[in-house]
């Protein structure tokens, strides 16, 4: 009786826990060994595949191996990388279940794509009731090159047209390996982008930079229209993730103001002419050369058709020497060779080796104004074209530059003087010339000629002097500062596009001898005006 109630009790006591073990053995089940458990091992729990070049397909692998130490079957859940966006790969397992005593294995691969130190985590998943996640730690260093092109992008805003402004591009290499630089593309549709890859510091391609080190390229840009601007700068390398970086580059011009300056050329050309003649004893015989050939310089002006007048000051004073105070085409040939003989044997004082200060006495205001000594002589409308004509050098108490100015001063347009000289050879002299330093000088300055006193054919000479005098105008200064590279020049009607070339410092269109405008022509000069660039 007590048996059949301890029996009853262990039933009852057991008969709501259906996991209770008895013996092991369930009341409802078949035995289940309750000592028999998996046990897993994981060898290594550290991988460092230390460094490696990155290139095509480059990589390290190593084993790990599970091994199952327990009595019971060990069933492997999973094995993943806890961050798979990590170089690292998991391969396939050998086999999911690993009896007792048995082991099964797996690959990790390392496949860097650019320089780094990396890290990772192998989590083998298990059924090992004590151990049921395993780390596997993983470590590698990638070596390569690593290009940075600074900055990716830039705006140079909105400039004036004509402006220009200049972006340093900086090509660094960031990585831990030679970066080696072998190439630009610079693609734009526009030209108002430059590109300078300064080879004159950089050398030539290929460049090489050592981690930590750079060097720069610069784009320039200027624009020459009112249409949005963009580039691209392309640097190739054997950096293996990126081998070609781009930079982009943009901008944006604005028309400052546009002008149209309109002049006529002459149908005459107006040319006042002066002489100033030193006559110290060493000349006499260049003087007669000057007088006998003096015939040829008024053909040569007769048949240019030009409006001339034409004078020689000897004297101290500036005064002119005889009855008229110039020569011009309204005389004979007779009667211009016999005025020019007169005036050219006047009197001559301590300046006859001065010959701007003798220019400059005879054309100031107290001379040429109404009533003085060479009233009617000069012209306010017509070019100034003065020349020296001396065996010594030019001995006025200033330098040639103040003459320079003080004549161009007389002028609304400093280009309407014109300096010659009949001289001694420069830099030289010449037989018992010496060099016409000063005069030389100055002709240089106005665009002149400078001719050899010690020459035999003063024929020639006087006929080029003539020529140089009294031609049309070549040079055509304008009103405002111009965008050079939008000068459109048009000559009655009909744009020319050669022959011409802007000169910066006189602000002039100046056009070459066999381009230049005939009388009467009408020339029309297009640009866009130059802005305030530090605006």
């Amino acid at each position: 009786m007590r048996a059949t109630t301890l029996l009853v009790t262990l039933l009852a006591a057991t008969a709501c826990n259906p996991d209770y073990v008895l013996d092991g053995v369930k009341p409802d089940g078949p035995d289940i060994g309750g000592d028999e458990e998996p046990d897993i091992a994981v060898n290594p729990l550290e991988i460092d595949f230390g460094p490696l070049a990155v290139g095509d397909g480059a990589s390290l692998s190593e084993v790990v191996t599970i091994t199952n130490e327990g009595e019971g079957d060990l069933h492997i859940q999973a094995i993943t990388l806890e961050d798979p966006e990590t170089p690292f790969e998991v391969g396939a397992i050998g086999s999911v279940l690993v009896p007792p005593g048995q082991a099964t294995t797996f690959v990790v691969t390392f496949s860097p794509e650019t320089a780094a130190s990396n890290s990772g985590t192998v989590l083998v998943q298990s059924d090992d009731p004590d151990e049921s996640v395993v780390e596997v730690l993983l470590l590698g260093d990638g070596i390569a090159p690593i290009i940075n092109v600074s900055p990716a992008e830039f705006d140079f805003g909105t400039l004036y047209i004509g402006c220009d402004n200049q972006q340093v591009l900086t090509i660094s290499n960031i990585g831990n390996d030679t970066l080696i630089v072998d190439g630009f593309d610079f693609n734009t549709g526009s030209t108002d982008f430059l590109f300078d890859d300064m080879f004159d510091v950089n050398g030539e391609l290929p460049w090489t930079l050592e981690p930590g080190e750079y060097t720069e390229v610069w784009v320039d840009y200027e624009p020459l229209d009112e249409y949005q601007d963009i580039a691209y700068t392309s640097v190739f390398s054997n950096d293996p993730a990126t081998p070609t970086a781009m930079a982009i580059q943009t901008g944006n011009g604005v028309l400052f103001g546009e002008n149209t300056d309109v002049f006529e050329q002459p149908i005459n050309g107006a040319t006042d002419i002066l002489f100033a003649v030193d006559w110290s004893c060493s000349m006499s015989d260049d003087l007669v050369n000057v007088e006998n050939n003096f015939t040829s310089f008024v053909t040569t002006l007769a048949g240019m058709d030009a409006d001339y007048h034409v004078a020689v000051v000897t004297a101290d004073n500036g005064c002119f020497n005889g009855q008229e105070n110039y020569i011009d085409s309204s005389m004979s040939e007779a009667d211009q060779q016999s005025h020019f003989s007169t005036m050219l044997h006047g009197s001559y004082g301590a300046n006859t080796e001065r010959a701007f200060m003798l220019l400059e006495a005879a054309l100031s205001s107290s001379n040429i104004g109404s009533g003085g000594c060479n009233e009617g002589f000069y012209r306010e409308d017509a070019t100034l074209a003065l020349t020296g004509v001396t065996d010594e050098p030019e001995q006025s108490v200033n330098p040639y530059s103040y003459y320079v100015s003080l004549f161009q001063s007389m002028k609304s347009n400093p280009d309407d003087v014109i300096i010659h000289a009949i001289a001694g050879d420069y830099p030289t002299g010449c037989g018992s010339a010496s060099a016409g330093t000063g005069l030389y000088e100055a002709t240089v300055a106005t665009g002149g000629l400078f001719l050899s006193i010690c020459a035999t054919d003063f024929g020639a000479h006087l006929e080029a002097l003539a020529e140089g005098s009294a031609a049309d105008l070549t040079s055509f200064e304008l009103s405002d500062i111009p965008v050079p590279q939008t000068i459109v020049v048009v000559v009655d009607g009909i744009q020319v596009n050669t022959g011409w070339e802007y000169n910066e410092v006189d602000n002039a269109v100046v056009f070459e001898t066999d381009y230049v405008p005939e009388g009467g022509s009408v020339i029309e000069i297009d640009y866009a005006m130059m802005g305030d660039c530090e605006r």
